[in-house]
């Protein structure tokens, strides 16, 4: 019988997590992970299914009303398995252990994934989505679940779920933790990174740019990698072919995503994937993840080019995640969903709203509202600028959901515009944003999609150098503070007093030990916000929580870092590492970087060995997939180009100080790291970890620059020139 903890509702309604609680009200006897679903699992002798997905995640819906919210549905789950819930945002640790898993099984994996265990959390069999009734060759849920309840039942059959879960087991174990490199073999080196290159030209598309055909994601990794190896590139030998071409792909990458349908030209920000080559169709979800990587990307385009519209991109991107991402508290939220229930402003009756929900329907239009919003000359440059057509003008829709309706694109050049309604381009620029305001009054009158609006510490991350690199680019203040009320927010809601990190806040409740990636992308932002605002404070603590994020999750024994401490979570199967760049990168990844940055810094040791450490054991994986962790390929690009440490004695608004950070930060950030030391509290807080700045000090005429490298300090240099000829020695010193 099926306990509930509140009328109507299951265990789940009392779960922070949006994803969780969006389950509460199913008739499925829901379980969160963690004693009291291995106890009964245990106990009552049963499977157990493990159900991961997340809140925005379109088929989990889809997954979630067909099958979950079905008594009948609920009544075999119940009395076959014991169900557990676990969101994948919250417990990325679990979600890469059982999609390992089903992949392993089934060749392939994505949410909502559906894995069955025995008692003790071993995977024995699993798969994505299963329709509610047998379909194209599928069977369906009740008829899966009903036969892994009788083979349970029977002994011979539980024999071979057993062996296949031991079978299973060992696979995972190998390949996410055990297997190592080995150091005897040859270690990662300069050729790694034209192998990568290689691989994403050979797979880039050169009319629509992005690697690979549809659906096509951003991937702001691969993004970063093609814009650091040019610079690289430039560094090491001059700007070579190849270092061009990475800079030619993603900039055209860059230009094709932003004039496409997967950015929202009204409300500003990008949607998670297109589902055609034409970068045209999204797949609607917005992901703070996604916007903060890109955010970036876009703003170092804009620092290599100096185009005006990869600023404009970024720019559109941060006021979208401070108007409707943000906490008032300073926290950014996680995503916005891809559905929302259906209002057609050109509708009289405005039929549908609160009885349907689809993909899309906040975003798109129909020809007939632009005219309804805007005046006739404005809606007609609208429609003439973004290709809106009577008829809608989604040429890929299989299921028919946009038809007569239209995603807005640069279907003409602002120039082309211009020239065909007879204007200046400034004048067309300054109609279509009146138009583009306009129209997202009018949007925000329509039924919002959900926002999942918990905060993790992450993404936070994330954000915080996203709007770190904004301030220092954009030269505005206000991304600044933004980015110190973001890290404000994660000292004051996510660690504990006795200096415990969490990974989950929501609600006033923070939750989850906090994982590698919590840790790793909080040093990168700590010493990004350090870059742009060089408050020491930020640098100290990167240094103590970069030491931290060591003593947790190296390992020492293989190199790389685990995902989880040891102290996790006891029904982990065991403790994985992660070698695979993925939309976000790996943790160990960042984790890399950061080392390298840090033993720049504070000349420890501990800090390179862990780094080095992490190359050798991604070694054998690389050769064999080049292309799988292009942020890894960046700090190993930074470990070969060389480095130098800048310590600048001067005042940090006086010009001559501005002029010799200016040089510094033409070098490549991974490489160059710049410290002001403008009075005797920047140095107190300094000498901790950079004992060496003690005895410098500036000229009487101004700011002195003191480049270190190889262990050792040169001379003290007072102007761009000197600095830039010491530059050039660290970074071609190995």
């Amino acid at each position: 019988m099926k306990t509930t903890e509140t009328a109507g509702s299951n265990r789940l309604i009392h779960e922070k997590s949006p994803y969780l609680r969006q389950h509460a009200d199913n008739p499925v006897d829901w379980f969160a992970w963690g004693e009291a679903a291995f106890d009964k699992a245990a106990n009552e002798d049963k499977p157990m299914l493990v159900s991961i997905g997340y809140a925005t995640c379109h088929w989990c819906h889809v997954m979630a009303e067909e099958s979950f919210s079905d008594p009948e549905t609920a009544r075999v789950m119940n009395e076959n398995l014991v169900n557990v819930k676990i969101d994948r945002e919250e417990r990325p640790d679990l979600d890469q252990i059982y999609i390992t898993a089903v992949s392993a099984l089934t060749g392939s994996a994505g949410w909502p994934l559906n894995v069955f265990l025995t008692p003790d959390g071993k995977p024995f069999y699993g798969g994505t989505y299963f329709p509610p009734r047998q379909s194209g060759g599928m069977p369906s849920w009740t008829e899966v679940v009903r036969a892994i309840g009788r083979a349970w039942q029977d002994p011979a059959e539980r024999k071979k779920l057993l062996d296949s879960a031991g079978n299973v087991a060992a696979v995972l174990k190998q390949h996410l933790h055990d297997a190592q490199a080995g150091t005897a073999s040859p270690g990662l080196d300069e050729a790694s990174l034209e192998k990568a290159l290689d691989v994403f030209s050979g797979s880039y598309d050169p009319v629509r740019g992005g690697i690979g055909k549809a659906p096509k994601f951003p991937m702001p990794p691969v993004l970063r990698f093609l814009l650091f190896y040019s610079r690289y590139s430039g560094f090491r030998s001059g700007q070579t072919e190849k270092g061009r071409k990475a800079l030619d792909m993603a900039l055209h990458t860059l230009r094709e995503m932003a004039g496409g349908g997967i950015f929202d030209h009204i409300g500003g920000g990008f949607h998670r994937y297109s589902t055609d080559d034409n970068w045209h169709v999204p797949h609607f979800e917005k992901m703070l993840y996604d916007n903060a990587q890109l955010i970036e990307v876009y703003l170092e385009a804009f620092e290599i080019t100096g185009e005006e519209r990869f600023a404009r991109t970024a720019r559109q991107c941060l006021e979208y995640v401070r108007r409707d991402m943000t906490h008032p508290l300073g926290g950014f939220y996680s995503a916005e969903d891809a559905d929302s229930r259906v209002l057609d402003l050109a509708g009289p009756e405005d039929a549908g709203q609160g009885v349907s929900k689809a993909e899309g329907a906040y975003y798109v239009w129909r020809k007939a509202e632009l005219e309804r919003v805007l005046d006739a000359p404005a809606a007609e440059m609208m429609a003439y600028h973004y290709g809106v057509k009577a008829q809608g003008n989604a040429k890929t829709d299989p299921f028919g959901e946009f038809a007569g309706k239209n995603i807005l694109f640069d279907a003409r050049s602002i120039e082309d515009t211009a020239r065909y309604f007879g204007q200046t381009v400034e004048e067309t620029a300054s109609a279509l944003q009146s138009a583009r305001e306009r129209l997202l009054a009018a949007r925000n009158q329509r039924p919002r999609p959900q926002l999942d609006d918990k905060i993790l510490t992450e993404w936070n991350a994330l954000m915080i150098s996203a709007l770190a690199r904004a301030n220092r680019v954009l030269e505005d203040p206000s991304y600044m503070a933004e980015a110190e009320k973001g890290i404000e927010f994660l000292r004051q809601y996510l660690f504990s007093e006795d200096g415990h990190l969490y990974r989950r806040w929501r609600e006033g409740q923070r939750a989850i030990p906090a994982m590698a990636g919590d840790y790793a992308f909080l040093v990168q932002a700590l010493l990004d916000t350090y870059d742009a605002s060089l408050n020491p404070g930020y640098l100290k603590q990167a240094v103590d929580l970069g030491g931290r994020m060591l003593d947790r999750f190296y390992d020492p024994d293989h190199g790389g870092f685990f995902m989880t401490a040891a102290d996790q979570d006891r029904f982990l199967l065991f403790r994985s590492r992660d070698f695979t760049d993925g939309v976000v990168p790996a943790a160990g990844s960042v984790a890399a970087l950061n080392c390298l940055r840090l033993h720049r810094l504070t000349g420890q040791d501990r800090f390179y060995d862990a780094a080095r450490g992490t190359f050798d054991a991604a070694a054998a994986r690389i050769r064999k997939n080049p292309a799988m962790a292009p942020q890894l390929l960046i700090a190993l690009g930074s470990d070969l180009l060389g480095s130098a440490e800048v310590v600048i004695i001067g005042r940090r608004g006086e010009q001559d100080t501005r002029s010799l950070l200016h040089r510094v930060r033409k070098y490549p950030r991974e490489s160059a790291q710049a410290v002001v030391v403008e009075n005797a509290s920047d140095r107190r807080q300094l000498l901790g970890f950079m004992p060496h700045v003690e005895g410098m000090k500036g000229f009487d005429q101004g700011a002195a620059a003191y480049v270190c490298f190889n262990r050792a300090c040169r001379d003290a240099v007072g102007d761009s020139d000197a600095l830039d000829k010491l530059m050039q020695e660290a970074m071609n010193t190995q």
